[in-house]
């Protein structure tokens, strides 16, 4: 299932593959997000403005901070119930609630 609901899709895709697991209709799941800037326009408009760091250094909270800096990723996660996981011997990295 592909989700697109822009700033929070991973977020509303974990919450679905979490609701599809409490409910017993799948056993397991793997959520994923991805950023990926396809299209120069947006940079353009952020540069006009001088949004972006000029040295594109992220300094996140940082007093010497002195633009945005923008990035592309992808994160994903394997999800079971916490009693699938113990049954099953999996090494579990977080419990979400």
């Amino acid at each position: 299932m592909s989700i697109d609901t822009a700033c929070s899709s991973s977020l509303v895709a974990l919450d679905a593959a979490c609701q599809t697991l409490h409910r017993g209709r799948c056993l397991s799941a793997v959520v994923a997000g991805v950023n990926l800037m396809l299209d120069a326009s947006s940079t353009v408009v952020l540069c006009r403005a001088r949004m972006l760091c000029a040295d594109a250094r992220c300094k996140t909270f940082d007093a010497s901070a002195n633009g945005y800096v923008r990035g592309e990723g992808c994160g994903a996660v394997v999800l079971k119930r916490l009693s699938d996981a113990t049954a099953a011997g999996d090494r579990v990295l977080a419990v979400k609630r």
